[in-house]
């Protein structure tokens, strides 16, 4: 994919594409600082999958004022061109479409969606019987806690999750805010096993943190 990219990648950036290439469907979790790249390792990941043939579409979810950001970002550093679905451009979008039989995320191959709209119980389910192959979720903090409209959120990500053959990716760089339950729901999106690490002690952690090892990584600044 590095000739598809516009940028030259760092050689630390490199490490979460290398993880997701081991693994026969992509769950993981990058939880580096700010300012270490979180976007670009995303977007190299999704460039070299798309490059591979593996995957023909895919989506991010993120904060609705992350979305053109995101539509930017895809653009000037991995030439892919995303459409912004949002409150505001949703209706537009499918009235273009113009028959029940498509969606948006049938028609526009590489889509950047927020996650205050996309969340809803009537958008809900839609999404998730017409969604991509790769799922990239930004702030995913923001989605694996109990406060007002994060269940929403939750339940959106554990639908999307349950499909064990379907690519996830996360980034946050607060992965562990002090809440321990929304540190675990968000392990339990990786694999539902990772949630047994808040009860389980002895060998039998230490043994599933080995396998977490092979789907989250963590990088400060330094």
């Amino acid at each position: 994919s590095f000739g598809n990219l516009a940028f030259e990648p760092r050689t630390y950036q490199l490490v979460p594409l290398l993880m997701a290439l081991k693994l026969d469907t992509l769950r993981l979790l990058i939880a580096d600082d700010v300012g270490i790249g979180k976007t670009i390792e995303a977007g190299m990941i999704a460039r070299e999958l798309l490059d591979r043939g593996e995957l023909k579409r895919f989506t991010v979810l993120c904060p609705p004022h992350l979305v053109e950001q995101w539509v930017r970002e895809l653009d000037d550093r991995f030439h892919i061109k995303a459409v912004a679905v949002t409150s505001g451009s949703a209706a537009r979008l499918e009235r273009d479409i113009g028959t029940v039989s498509e969606s948006i995320f049938t028609v526009h191959p590489f889509t950047v969606v927020s996650l205050d709209f996309i969340k809803s119980d009537k958008r809900r389910g839609e999404f998730s019987s017409r969604c991509p192959e790769l799922v990239i979720v930004d702030e995913a903090h923001t989605c694996a806690g109990t406060g007002a409209g994060r269940h929403q959120r939750y339940d959106l990500l554990r639908l999307l999750s349950a499909d064990v053959n379907r690519h996830m990716l996360f980034l946050t760089a607060t992965p562990h805010s002090g809440d321990e339950n929304s540190f675990h729901n968000l392990l339990g999106l990786l694999k539902p096993e990772f949630l047994q690490l808040q009860t389980l002690t002895g060998n039998a952690r230490d043994r599933l943190r080995e396998k977490l090892a092979n789907h989250f990584v963590q990088r400060q600044r330094v």
